[in-house]
């Protein structure tokens, strides 16, 4: 049987140019925001009110009940979301911003319909925070345009700030573009005017929308949308000399060129039209970069190694593969690499009071999930890497549980090896090349 949100979906792709003018009986719907409830986990920490998935679940219908009416009688003012920071290895911490938990079911169902409106309205070049598309998918997709489609040069890009400096008015602007109810889009503003309560203090948000938030990531799309992928597709790309490309990942992305003087003009003209929409590039992740085939044979004539460029955790680098044919490599990140492995330190030092069974299984689920993002294709000897340098840790801070050293390196292979991961490859990123798949090939 289908929800009422899966007919609306339907009728969204069905109806790209359709503008919405009655969307709160869809927003405040019980059954939808009961289901939104289900999906919440329970492990999240609290807002400003203190409230969790399970104190929320006591009387679980009546609540749903007066918040499905104070939605619907505009009666619902969302609350201050918590200010906490989490460190980022550098000495530096990234603000985050937690929601109440009714904040939490009114965003989410909020996501879920203006991604129904924009998914089917979002460019081939987004892939993040997009129902079945990944950063998995963003890598090969840059593997493709630059090994298959002629790409000499890249742009790399990084936006400064992103979520802080969206400006709210010109975010208005477009979600007006196809919603036309001014009741939805009077409680999307109350969102983003909420607030941070940080330390007992409520700070107003003139600005940007606080990472954490549930909603976040679907506006952060729109306002890309408008702002960078349409611009480029529809009119930068279109006046290139050469063959020209995006892929994007929040407000991370890479501009691929078959000319020079293309990547020179994009990099001037993106410089300027973020900033007609109060948005800067970082200038320490943003370059202009050789690299392609021809990358290899300028190196070959004695030239500098060809520039290397990062994209969603991975160093990428011109390479050949054992044929001799050139491939984008990739390597997890330096810089991250050493984050996380001093951070994963201090998690280990903390744990040493809960016991080793716990140590070990913390790892365990730890590397796992470091494997499942950079297993991918070329990247094998960086992931071993990394599990090597997390294994000795574990044995550093097993043995510091106490004065006594409690195992020694043979033991500690032949007990406590065997139950973590081993480095292995997850994801092919290697593109076809485009001479297997031209009409007449054998390999068809």
């Amino acid at each position: 049987m289908q929800t009422r949100l899966e007919r609306f979906t339907q009728k969204a792709r069905a109806e790209p140019r359709l503008q919405f003018t009655a969307l709160m009986g869809l927003l405040s719907e019980g059954t939808g925001l009961h289901a939104s409830f289900v999906r919440q986990d329970g492990r999240k920490a609290p807002g400003v009110d203190g409230v969790k998935k399970d104190a929320y679940a006591e009387n679980l219908a009546e609540r749903i009940a007066d918040l499905s009416a104070r939605v619907r009688r505009l009666g619902y003012r969302p609350k201050p979301a918590r200010r906490t920071y989490i460190p980022k290895g550098n000495g530096r911490y990234r603000p985050l911003g937690i929601p109440s938990f009714e904040d939490r079911l009114v965003q989410d169902r909020l996501s879920r319909i203006l991604q129904a409106i924009w998914e089917p309205e979002f460019r081939d070049c987004s892939y993040g925070f997009r129902p079945g598309r990944s950063a998995h998918q963003a890598l090969a997709r840059v593997a493709e345009v630059i090994t298959n489609e002629q790409t000499q040069w890249v742009v790399e890009a990084d936006i400064k700030g992103f979520f802080d400096h969206v400006h709210h008015d010109h975010l208005m602007r477009f979600l007006g573009h196809r919603i036309k109810d001014p009741n939805f889009l009077r409680i999307i503003r109350r969102f983003l005017k909420a607030g941070i309560m940080e330390d007992g203090i409520f700070d107003a948000t003139l600005e940007g929308t606080p990472q954490g938030g549930l909603v976040s990531p679907v506006l952060a799309n729109i306002y890309l949308h408008y702002v960078l992928d349409l611009w480029f597709e529809k009119r930068f790309a279109r006046q290139c000399r050469g063959k020209a490309y995006l892929v994007r990942y929040a407000d991370d992305y890479i501009a691929c060129f078959q000319y020079e003087g293309d990547a020179k003009r994009f990099h001037r003209e993106m410089v300027t039209r973020l900033a007609k929409f109060a948005l800067e590039v970082e200038p320490s992740k943003t370059a202009i970069l050789r690299f392609g085939s021809t990358a290899l044979r300028y190196k070959a004539r004695g030239h500098k190694c060809p520039r290397t460029f990062s994209f969603l955790g991975f160093t990428h680098y011109a390479g050949r593969s054992r044929t001799g044919r050139f491939v984008v490599g990739r390597k997890t990140d330096g810089k991250r690499k050493r984050k996380k492995l001093k951070l994963l330190s201090a998690r280990l030092r903390g744990m040493r009071s809960e016991g080793g069974r716990v140590m070990i299984a913390f790892l365990r689920r730890h590397l796992q999930g470091h494997i499942q993002y950079y297993g991918v294709s070329g990247n094998g000897r960086s992931v071993a890497s990394y599990i090597y340098c997390a294994t000795h840790y574990l044995y550093k801070w097993l043995n510091r549980r106490s004065q006594r050293c409690s195992l020694n390196w043979k033991s500690f292979g032949e007990v406590v090896r065997p139950l973590l991961p081993t480095a292995r490859i997850v994801h092919d990123l290697y593109p076809v090349p485009k001479w297997k798949t031209q009409a007449g090939s054998r390999m068809v």
